[in-house]
């Protein structure tokens, strides 16, 4: 007869526990049998995959060889803009356009070249090709970039218009060399930066049967504070050029509005042996807020003798300060702030309401001396931000006053003393690409 414990609670106990071990050593052989099969599943799959490239879709699109050597990535942007125009001297008219549309490709090839390759079809044939080059990277910090694409000046000209803060660069920028065919050699590291190169004319721009013009452009940047949320960056740049056979040179700008034709400030066409551009530039980031300013001279050698040397020069400041708990990034190797954060901490789509951003410039550029009257000009731009999230576009309404102008607007042969003042309100809305490169040349 079987004796049952007396305690029938701490019977049905050591029942169960009975049970489950025969169930557990009943189920020992068919787990072993079912990890060994997803074993040899997963090393046949892998076998059969092993020459198959990857495509990642996370924020890009972008497809890698098998063994690395080879990427490319597609991307692109488009940005619109209107404007409305408060004008006093100068019909400057209201408008819209789009402002860029842009693709491009970009990638590796066997594993030390990079290249990209960008057209924006707002622009004509030869005329909207942008970025064109290569670049050799097996250099330890340093690349040796050949091709098209912009000479390294200017800390406003070398950020991104994805990541500018303002729908334009300030007037400075009118002296900026921009975009040209020639080879550099750039290096970085995580608070310093370093690019020099020598560059002809640019891809739209042929010499024909006169010889091109030539210059040597350099930039050296240093951020002796770069942790914790806070950016304190310093930088310089020079450039020469000399002006070929055609030996002339104009400056001119619009006022800080692309929608408008009309430049206010205007040199006109000059004589013009050569001539230097020299500038510098810091910005500090603490936490949600943001300085950041440059100055910009250019010191002309005139051609025809008797007519005197010309200097010009221009300045900006601005100030921008998150509403939101977000923060302007910083790439250290190619010596730039951003304007906007990696990822909003409360992106639109997510329970968010994005990065909220305000800011405001004030910007300078004379070119009055000596015998050319080209104009001065005060500008005051004001205008939020607005960051839904990585990568939905942008919003930027902005309004901007000339301050004080003097000088001669283009289209007009008579000077004027008077004080015409613009005021637009403009609204861009841009794709950005995430995450961020480091090496960005791109406008």
């Amino acid at each position: 007869m079987e004796a049952v414990p007396s305690d029938r609670s701490t019977y049905e106990a050591i029942k169960r526990v009975a049970e489950g071990e025969q169930q557990e050593s009943e189920q020992q052989p068919r787990v072993a049998v079912e990890a060994e099969v997803k074993k040899q599943v997963e090393e046949e799959v892998k076998t059969a995959t092993a020459d198959q490239p990857t495509i990642n879709t996370k924020g890009k699109f972008e497809v890698t060889s098998a063994d690395g050597d080879f990427s490319a990535r597609l991307g692109g942007r488009i940005q619109a803009d209107g404007a409305v125009y408060d004008t006093d001297v100068v019909d400057h008219g209201d408008g819209s356009e789009i402002r860029r549309a842009r693709l491009f490709m970009s990638g590796t090839l066997w594993r030390v070249w990079d290249y990209k390759f960008q057209y924006d079809f707002t622009g004509t044939g030869a005329g909207g090709i942008a970025d064109a080059y290569v670049a050799y990277t097996d250099l330890g910090p340093a690349e040796v970039q050949v091709g098209h694409f912009k000479e390294p000046f200017s800390l406003q000209n070398m950020t991104s218009s994805k990541y500018i803060n303002f729908l334009e660069r300030g007037l400075p920028h009118l002296f900026i060399p921009g975009r040209n065919i020639g080879a550099a050699v750039n290096a970085g590291a995580n608070n310093w930066s370093a690019s020099a190169g020598v560059f002809g004319n640019g891809i739209d721009d042929p010499a024909g049967d006169t010889d091109e013009s030539l210059g040597a452009t350099g930039r050296l940047t240093y951020a002796p504070i770069n942790s914790n949320g806070q950016v304190l960056h310093f930088g310089g740049a020079l450039s020469y050029r000399d002006t070929g056979q055609d030996k002339t040179l104009t400056f001119s700008d619009r006022p800080e509005s692309h929608v408008t034709d009309i430049r206010l400030v205007n040199t006109m066409a000059m004589d013009a042996d050569n001539f230097y551009r020299y500038g510098v530039e810091a910005a500090w980031v603490y936490d949600r807020l943001t300085l950041q300013g440059e100055y910009i001279g250019v010191s002309v050698n005139r051609a025809v003798a008797g007519n005197p040397d010309v200097d010009f020069d221009g300045y900006y400041a601005e100030i921008m300060y998150f509403l939101t708990n977000d923060q302007r990034t910083y790439s250290g190797e190619a010596g730039r702030p951003r304007s906007r954060p990696a990822r909003p901490n409360s992106a639109v789509g997510y329970g968010g309401i994005g990065a909220w951003q305000i800011g405001a410039r004030i910007s300078n550029v004379d070119l009055i001396d000596g015998d050319i009257n080209g104009g001065e000009e005060d500008n005051l731009t004001l205008g939020p931000q607005l960051v839904p999230e990585c990568q939905p576009a942008g919003c930027r309404p902005t309004t901007s006053k000339v301050l004080r102008h003097h000088g001669r607007p283009v289209r007009q042969l008579t000077n004027r003393t008077s004080s015409p003042s613009a005021a637009r309100l403009n609204f861009k809305m841009r794709q950005p690409p995430c995450p961020f490169s480091l090496w960005e040349k791109e406008g």
